[in-house]
């Protein structure tokens, strides 16, 4: 796909409702407003409400954002879409297209598909706030889209729609709901979300249990995996090999596999085959539905474990910009 010849055109000549004004809501918003779009913030009186006030937008109601629009963006984590989509469908007739940061409500059939609408999504390889700063800055992020069903029309305008919130100037791939769903959910549990962050933590946990000084330990463990991960994407696998110690690489492609393992890498299959059987879809349903317990102990015990304070107390020693 040629970026440079995706043009703005075509979402500039509609209008965009926002529906939920969160952190992937209010880097959309903003950046299609620059990028010279009538954007009409759906919002519900709160946090949200006040914050798309303060940035210059005069919220409406869900209701009228969508009956004055032609794209309506549903911008709510995954687990409030069903409900906020439930109460508002009756007003998608006429509208355009319908439209997701992630696919995973429309994949796992938590919303009903109306015949009379488009669907599609259109995801940032990078959180709201992300976004928003790297369309600031001009480059812009790597990104995704997908059509529910095939038309032309509706991926001109798709892609429009991509370039203007900042996803077009790198890659911009074309995908299906299914793909990107589970594609997106094994990186957060298997990397980024899991394996990356529970990695780091019991390293940390080990060396301070071991009697190193905490400080120590998050540097090694935690602040180099930043680090690295910035060699490795701007040098390559390849490359990085260059870039580290001999001692380094050696310590880490003799150890490295006794970690992930055999068993690891099964565990990692496993993880996929729950993903795409709805198995991980419906833990989490259950999960939402009996109030998030387990989410809110989790964030409690990391609010007072002492990877935290040891991350606020370097904090306090001014090294915020590095970390």
């Amino acid at each position: 796909m040629d970026l440079n010849s995706i043009s703005l055109q075509p979402i500039q000549a509609k209008t965009v409702a926002i529906l939920g004004y969160g952190n992937q809501g209010r880097a959309q918003a903003l950046n299609l407003r620059d990028s010279g779009v009538n954007v009409i913030v759906g919002a519900r009186t709160g946090v949200g409400f006040d914050l798309a006030k303060k940035d210059g937008f005069n919220p409406a109601s869900f209701e009228s954002a969508i009956s004055q629009s032609h794209i309506v963006m549903y911008l709510f984590p995954d687990h409030v879409i069903p409900k906020v989509y439930s109460e508002t469908k009756h007003f998608l007739k006429k509208t355009e297209a319908v439209g997701f940061a992630h696919g995973f409500c429309y994949h796992f059939g938590w919303i009903e598909k109306l015949e009379s609408c488009q669907y599609f999504l259109v995801g940032s390889k990078g959180a709201g706030a992300v976004l928003r700063d790297a369309f600031e800055r001009g480059s812009g992020l790597p990104g995704v889209y997908a059509l529910g069903k095939e038309n032309k029309v509706l991926e001109t305008l798709v892609q429009s729609y991509a370039k203007a919130i900042g996803l077009a100037s790198h890659v911009l791939l074309k995908t299906t709901f299914q793909e990107e769903t589970e594609c997106d959910l094994f990186g957060e549990q298997v990397v980024l979300c899991g394996g990356l962050l529970e990695l780091m933590e019991s390293a940390f946990e080990t060396l301070v249990q071991a009697g190193f000084n905490p400080e120590m330990a998050f540097l090694e463990c935690c602040y180099e995996a930043k680090t690295i991960i910035e060699l490795w994407m701007k040098y390559g696998p390849h490359g990085l090999t260059e870039k580290i110690s001999p001692t380094a690489f050696y310590g880490g492609i003799t150890r490295g596999k006794r970690i992930i393992d055999e068993k690891a890498k099964e565990e990692i299959k496993q993880l996929l085959r729950e993903i795409q059987s709805g198995d991980f879809a419906k833990a989490w349903s259950e999960e939402v539905q009996t109030g998030e317990k387990l989410l809110k102990r989790e964030k409690a015990r990391i609010k007072n474990s002492s990877l935290e304070k040891t991350f606020q107390d370097l904090l306090q020693k001014k090294v915020k910009r590095t970390l």
